[in-house]
């Protein structure tokens, strides 16, 4: 919505090795304003020991939790940042942060390009406040009027205008994304080619369900497609081969058999609707 109301200016900030150098005594202090129970707060010290004298444990269920309450107060900032700049109902400024993937986006009128330089600056300085750095090598600023483009959870998002004419954000799989999902798919097939095609769907649905699931969001249908058609293919050749067969079997292996018979993954369904922004915690 933010990118439809003229919000085209992208603060992209990258955080260099984040989950790594959390600082424990800063994260500690925040938890012990919220937490009163002691063995709660001695199980969290204990869960952060293991991973040394910083960091937060890397793929730890509790990680994600522990890295937002890290930086409720650039939250807080950025909050505060929309109120003091709104113009009646317009609000000038909007931010998405989840864990460590921040960006903010600032009206794109020339008037608010002082409220540019002074949003960029004042994150960094509430990064610097918790000893975070900021990889100047991955951060940028962009300007989707111009038709650049920003990446955020591993999508990449752009501005385009509708049929309509209305401008809205172009949500789509990053390209590096596909890449690395179809790199493991060729690893699974190239490992099971001997195997029957059972053991092969076996392996491969459960990746295909899990990428799917994450990316089922926007503007993901046309990625989904070639990602389908490109495992529909493979499992053809798996087919064809323990047949003894050439080609890809179009008309002997309808799609609709490869899903039901052989129980290969089809759930590629994509949600439109738009997600709810949690607010930091006060």
């Amino acid at each position: 919505m933010a990118i439809g109301q003229r919000k085209t200016r992208v603060i992209d900030v990258d955080l260099r090795a984040y989950f790594d150098n959390v600082k424990h005594h800063i994260l500690l202090a925040k938890l012990a304003r919220r937490i009163a129970d002691r063995d709660v707060l001695h199980l969290v010290k204990l869960i952060l020991k293991a991973t040394g004298t910083k960091g937060v444990p890397q793929g730890g269920v509790i990680s994600p939790l522990l890295s937002n309450v890290y930086l409720t107060q650039v939250d807080q900032m950025l909050e505060k940042a929309k109120a003091v700049t709104r113009e009646g109902p317009y609000e000038c400024v909007e931010y998405a942060r989840f864990a460590d993937d921040i960006v903010v986006l600032v009206d794109g009128h020339p008037r608010h390009d002082r409220l540019l330089r002074q949003v960029n600056r004042r994150l960094r300085e509430e990064l610097a406040a918790l000893e975070v750095e900021v990889n100047e090598e991955k951060s940028r600023t962009c300007d989707l009027a111009k038709g650049e483009s920003f990446g955020f959870l591993g999508f990449d998002i752009r501005r385009v205008r509708s049929a309509r004419g209305k401008w809205y954000a172009l949500t789509t799989p990053k390209q590096k994304k596909r890449t690395e999902l179809l790199e493991q798919l060729r690893e699974a097939f190239a490992s099971h080619r001997s195997q029957p095609v059972a053991h092969v769907i076996a392996k491969i649905n459960p990746m295909l369900r899990g990428w799917v699931n994450y990316f089922a969001y926007g503007h993901s249908s046309v990625c989904f497609s070639f990602v389908r058609d490109w495992v529909d293919k493979k499992v053809r050749r798996h087919l064809a081969r323990k047949s003894k067969r050439s080609g890809f079997g179009w008309k002997r292996w309808s799609r609709r058999w490869l899903t039901t018979h052989l129980g290969l993954f089809a759930d590629y369904r994509v949600s439109y609707g738009p997600r709810q922004k949690a607010l930091p915690v006060r």
